[in-house]
C-alpha cells in the first residue's frame, strides 16, 4: 500500500495545484511562511520544505528576503481542433503556439520500429508489424520544452505517401498529405493524467513530482481504418488545453 505524502508534501501538492489551476497568476507573491503555516497546520520549517520542492518543480522562484514568486512563463493556450484545419503552412501544436504570439519549436526523429502488442492493438495491427515512427520534442523559444509527440503510422499509407520518411512533412504536415491523398480523416482522443517516466523528467526538464498529461489520439480514414496513431505527453502547468463543441460550432 502507498504511503500518504509527508505534510510538506501535502502543502506542496496544494499550492501546485492552485498555480496550474490559475488561482495564483504568474509573478503574483505566495503568502508568508507564516500565513502558510497558520492555513496548512504546520510549522514553518515543514513550509520552507514544501517551498523548496516547489521551486525544484519549477512552480515558483525563491526570493531571499522577499518570498515565493509564482514563475511568469505563460502557458501555451491550445485548441483541440488545431490539427482539423492548416493554417497558414501549420496544424497543430505551431497553429496553437503562433496564435498565443510565441515562437515553437520541434526538434524531430523518423525511424521504423515493430509495434509492440499495446501500439499494435490501437493501431489495429498485428503484433510485431513495422510502422513508422515519429517522434518530437515541442515548445517554445526561451521556455523549457512542453510536451512530447509521437507519432505511428501504417507503413502501407507512407509508401502512399513516401514524404511522411522525412523530417520535414510540407505544409500542413501529416494530416494534410493524408487529405490529398484522398483521405478524410475523423479523430478520437482520450485524455489521463500520471507522473512523469525517468526518461520524460529528463527531455521535459521537470522533477518526478510535476504531473503530465498524456493524450492518445488515433486517424481513421473514411473506411473506419486506422491509419496514424499519436501520444502526447504534456506538461500540465504549461499548457491550456481547450476543447469547443456544441449546437453550431
Amino acid at each position: 500500500m502507498p504511503r500518504p505524502p509527508t505534510k510538506a508534501q501535502a502543502i506542496t501538492n496544494a499550492l501546485a495545484a492552485r498555480i496550474v489551476e490559475g488561482d495564483l497568476d504568474p509573478g503574483a507573491w505566495l503568502p508568508s511562511e507564516r500565513e502558510l503555516a497558520r492555513e496548512y497546520g504546520a510549522d514553518r520549517s515543514t513550509v520552507r520544505r514544501a517551498l523548496r520542492m516547489l521551486a525544484e518543480q519549477g512552480l515558483v522562484q525563491l526570493r531571499h528576503g522577499a518570498g515565493a514568486q509564482v514563475r511568469t512563463a505563460r502557458r501555451v493556450r491550445r485548441a483541440a481542433a488545431d490539427i482539423t484545419r492548416q493554417v497558414g503552412g501549420w496544424r497543430g501544436f505551431h497553429v496553437s503556439a503562433r496564435r498565443d504570439g510565441r515562437v515553437p519549436f520541434t526538434r524531430t526523429t523518423v525511424t521504423e520500429i515493430e509495434a509492440d502488442e499495446r501500439l499494435a492493438q490501437r493501431l489495429d495491427v498485428p503484433p510485431r508489424t513495422r510502422v513508422l515512427e515519429r517522434a518530437r520534442v515541442q515548445g517554445v523559444e526561451g521556455d523549457p520544452p512542453i510536451q512530447l509527440a509521437t507519432t505511428w503510422v501504417i507503413l502501407d499509407v507512407v509508401e502512399q505517401i513516401p514524404v511522411l520518411r522525412q523530417v520535414d512533412t510540407g505544409p500542413g504536415g501529416i494530416y494534410s498529405r493524408l487529405e490529398e491523398a484522398g483521405r478524410r480523416i475523423t479523430f478520437e482522443e482520450s485524455v489521463t493524467c500520471r507522473l512523469p517516466r525517468t526518461d520524460e523528467q529528463s527531455t521535459l526538464d521537470i522533477g518526478p513530482d510535476r504531473p503530465v498529461l498524456t493524450l492518445w489520439r488515433r486517424a481513421c480514414d473514411q473506411d473506419g481504418r486506422v491509419v496514424e496513431v499519436t501520444h502526447r505527453v504534456v506538461v500540465g502547468d504549461r499548457h491550456e488545453l481547450v476543447y469547443r463543441y456544441g449546437s453550431g460550432v
